[in-house]
């Protein structure tokens, strides 16, 4: 029996929204589809519900209606729903939708979930419908996110700034510490769920990272019954990974795991060449550096868990990574020196053999007790993660001219990096306009760094400790949050305020030199958040306070001798960047185009910054400092666009400016430069079977403060064949396909000026498959944004 719901509304325009959960369970069904009818059954408008069972269909006029839900394996629910007088809000409540019997056939599935979901203030990336994400590593996804840049050493950046926080999971990791660009390359992105970018995140965040967040989610299934995919792809030059997901959902109970293995080659090449000034700037002499580094990684991710629904109010849930990376790198470094006639004086090679790996380890457990009022929530998370990393280097000096015996010198970096994280989040809709939010986050970094020096001595014939090169540092980082948000709307206008306190209590202990650095300070980060909405658009405009701690690498002030014509060491006396961010921001949608420009201003004091300083005739050193003050602003344009169901595309370009005060570098005036990055992605579907994906990705001069990096242009491309019901699919896949992926820095100080070549591995091919089993998830083609509420 149908049962009509009439309301007599108030408003000058309607949102219709409501809960769908399982009969049976009581919990909340996620990505079902749920449609407006007209009386004849012609659709009107659709929604999809989010993971709390939540959809909220906008625009509605006055009218006879029929409110449709369905989601597969469940029985179809229909019910008529009239609305008279003016539009308003209508909250219909709870719609119970049952499971279907076992014997009921499978329902067709003809849609799929956008790849990209961009905002004013955030974008979510699907990852499952890229195809190049089914062979690529992490580092090649993030290439395709709008506002996100990564160089070819995997170095991330978000619009314009590498100051970028890069979260797994919602929770910092240690994986994304001093290695995170050599991780990224290594995890597969067949393990990845989708990304999130938040570019001014609320109080609720933590403020750390002056560009703002982008989170990594792992794949984690919470379909109803057995479900589950398996995917292996083999490359050029012996190159191949695959995946493996499962999750079993009977009722109450959902058990996930995901097991990723990736197994890549790499090669990088690199020429630099140097030129010495003297003191009236006139060439004094002249240094050339050719290098060859090749590698076989080998990577391993695996994550498993559980949720379980106690009761209609409370739940809990496990779960637990671990990462595993090894490889061993072998380095071929030519050196020559030349005086200023261009005469060789000095020539030899420094050859590297180094083994090394790094494991991950994380667990995560919490609790969650929902109120009866919806959205009325308490939920309480605890997670734990080590990591153990591991380089043990080899070198050997082969002196060509002059002529010398070959020396050996060894260095093992041991490095355990633990965290752990305790947190409160409270949530409380005060009213149908209004919301409270407040918690606590408890965040504890400890950092044990050792490095152990050898040289080998010719006349004892064994390895003896090098004092110079060996090192121990250790690193405490304490921070206790407290934050609150308060949000309001009031017809078309709603706002959100916040305020974040933070006590953070660092202590860096230099054991080898018995001294202690420490930095305990209290700082409060402000958040205010506006929107207005127009008739088919939205406005808004916010502002946060942001920083950016050094970590212990960037604190660390003993220096690393890979290259000991070139080492890097940290700065113990750097201070925490203070950043001011600003964005307005306009989305305006329809159908079938999208379009999201935004304007951003960052106003940074205590900017860290890459410098290189002399140490001799021959040696340079990289290091860190603060500068005065740094400003940049930026426009970004995000346009996506459909055409039926045979063409999408999602093009983005940011154009920033940067200023940068480096008179505390020896620089008689500010520096500054306007560049731009554009992203193209576009998926064109050729028949109900193929699909076929082009992107590119280009990224203009930028400016550094002591030089500048020359543009680099990438091109890829896919395709996907699907074969039986699409269960099956054959994938082709080929990255860098005109081989234009290099990097070129120009390097100009008062001391030297240098340019340097960076080139990598160019035109990887990969042909894969892709077979999964179980019942499909049926997601329209208009999703709304899913964002990890637990971020």
């Amino acid at each position: 029996m149908l049962l009509c719901l009439q309301v007599i509304a108030q408003e000058s325009s309607t949102v219709i929204s409501g809960v769908v959960t399982d009969r049976s369970s009581k919990q909340a069904v996620e990505f079902a589809t749920v449609q407006l009818l007209t009386t004849d059954s012609t659709i009107v408008k659709s929604s999809v519900t989010d993971k709390k069972g939540r959809f909220s269909i906008e625009g509605v006029k006055p009218s006879n209606y029929i409110l449709s839900c369905s989601f597969i394996g469940y029985e179809k629910s229909a019910k008529p729903i009239a609305i008279t007088g003016n539009p308003l809000k209508v909250n219909i409540g709870t719609i119970q939708i049952g499971m279907l019997s076992a014997n009921m056939a499978e329902v067709k599935v003809t849609t799929t979930t956008r790849a990209l979901n961009a905002a004013i203030d955030r974008k979510v990336y699907n990852v499952s419908q890229d195809i190049l994400a089914q062979s690529g590593s992490v580092s090649d996804i993030l290439k395709n996110v709008p506002s996100v840049e990564v160089d070819i050493e995997g170095q991330v950046s978000l619009r314009g700034s590498a100051d970028v926080m890069i979260f797994i999971n919602g929770r910092p990791s240690p994986l994304m510490g001093k290695t995170k660009a050599e991780a990224l390359q290594q995890l597969p992105a067949n393990s990845i769920e989708r990304i999130e970018v938040i570019t001014n995140p609320s109080a609720r965040y933590k403020p750390d990272g002056s560009s703002g967040i982008i989170n990594i989610v792992l794949k984690k299934n919470t379909k109803g019954g057995l479900n589950g995919s398996i995917q292996a792809n083999a490359g050029t030059q012996d190159r191949y990974n695959g995946n493996v997901s499962l999750n079993y959902k009977p009722g109450k109970l959902n058990l996930f795991g995901n097991y990723s293995i990736r197994k890549d080659k790499r090669l990088r090449l690199s020429d630099i060449n140097r030129t010495y000034l003297d003191a009236k700037q006139n060439d004094s002499s002249y240094y050339t550096q050719s290098s060859h580094s090749s590698a076989r990684p080998l990577s391993y991710v695996a994550t498993m868990g559980l949720d379980y629904n106690l009761s209609e109010h409370n739940s809990f849930g496990i779960s637990g990574n671990y990462v595993s990376r090894k490889q061993v790198k072998h380095d071929v470094m030519n050196n020559l020196f030349y005086n200023k006639n261009g005469t060789l004086t000095n020539s030899y090679d420094r050859l590297r053999y180094d083994p090394e790996y790094e494991i991950e380890q994380d667990a995560t457990v919490y609790w969650q007790h929902n109120f009866p009022q919806e959205d009325h929530e308490l939920r309480v998370e605890v997670n734990a993660s080590g990591s153990d990393e591991q380089e043990d280097n080899h070198y050997t000096n082969v002196y060509r001219f002059p002529a010398g015996l070959s020396l050996k010198d060894n260095t093992l970096i041991i490095q355990h990096d633990h965290q752990q994280q305790v947190a409160v989040d409270y949530t409380n809709p005060m009213s149908e306009d209004s919301k409270l939010e407040a918690g606590y986050l408890g965040s504890f970094a400890q950092l044990d760094q050792n490095f152990y020096g050898e040289l080998y001595d010719t006349l004892q014939n064994k390895f003896l400790k090098d004092i110079v090169k060996s090192n121990r540092f250790l690193y405490n980082e304490y921070v206790h949050a407290f934050y609150v948000t308060y949000q309001h709307s009031f017809k078309k206008f709603s706002y959100s305020v916040g305020l974040r306190a933070e006590q953070a209590n660092i202590k860096g202990n230099l054991v080898t030199r018995d001294s202690l650095i420490k930095n305990d300070y209290t700082k409060v980060y402000p958040t205010l958040h506006l929107a207005y909405k127009l008739n088919s658009a939205e406005l808004q405009l916010n502002y946060s306070k942001r920083v950016n701690r050094p970590d212990g690498d960037e604190l660390n002030p003993f220096p690393e001798y890979q290259d000991p014509r070139n080492l890097r060491a940290g700065n113990p006396k750097l201070l925490p960047e203070i950043i001011h961010s600003i964005e307005l921001g306009y989305k305006w949608q329809n159908k079938n185009l999208s379009f999201v420009p935004s304007l951003y201003y960052r106003y940074k004091q205590n900017g860290f910054t890459s410098v290189v300083v002399p140490l001799n005739d021959s040696t340079l050193l990289t290091t860190n400092q603060n500068l005065s003050n740094s400003q940049s602003a930026g426009l970004e344009l995000i346009f996506s666009a459909k055409a039926g169901t045979f063409f999408n595309a999602n093009l983005s370009s940011n154009f920033f400016y940067s200023s940068i005060n480096a008179t505390d570098l020896g620089y008689n005036s500010n520096r500054s430069i306007i560049s731009m990055s554009t992203n193209l992605n576009s998926t064109f579907t050729l028949s109900k079977t193929t699909m076929w994906q082009l992107s590119f990705n280009y990224r203009s001069a930028r400016l550094t403060p002591q030089g500048k990096v020359l543009p680099t242009f990438v091109f890829n491309t896919g395709l996907r064949q699907d074969l039986f019901k699409k269960k099956l699919s054959v994938i082709l896949t080929a990255s860098d396909l005109f081989k234009t992926l290099q990097e070129k820095t120009e390097l100009n100080t008062p001391f030297l000026k240098q340019t340097a070549i960076y080139k990598r591995d160019r035109q990887i091919i990969y042909l894969g498959v892709s077979y999964r089993f179980g019942k499909s998830v049926k997601k329209s083609g208009d999703d709304k944004l899913q964002f990890d509420d637990n971020l």
